[in-house]
């Protein structure tokens, strides 16, 4: 499985689709991650979160994405159900880095 492409997301979100979206949501796609693994460790990859929780992270992505891209400032924060996702698989990637699996 791989990550959530910008294509995947506008659809999912019924958005329509133009060379300025796809632009835009590439770069959220690109921050969410980034937001996400550092919030579990400054040396964890999309690859090891993807090999170990790839529904998980790509719905994660996709939340956060989507939640950047109608609020980019992030005003009203992440949202519970987003840091309730980061907060589980922060505890499996912990386990994996970690070697306690």
């Amino acid at each position: 499985m791989a990550l959530i492409t910008a294509q995947e997301l506008l659809d999912e979100n019924h958005i329509d689709s133009n060379y300025d979206e796809i632009a835009t949501m590439n770069r959220l796609i690109h921050d969410a991650s980034a937001l996400i693994r550092g919030s579990i460790s400054d040396s964890v990859t999309d690859e090891q979160i993807m090999d170990n929780l790839p529904d998980q992270y790509n719905r994660a992505v996709s939340a956060l994405a989507t939640r950047l891209y109608f609020s980019r400032d992030l005003s009203d924060g992440y949202g519970m159900g987003i840091q309730i996702m980061i907060n589980q698989i922060r505890a499996r990637m912990c386990e994996v880095l970690n070697g306690t699996t």
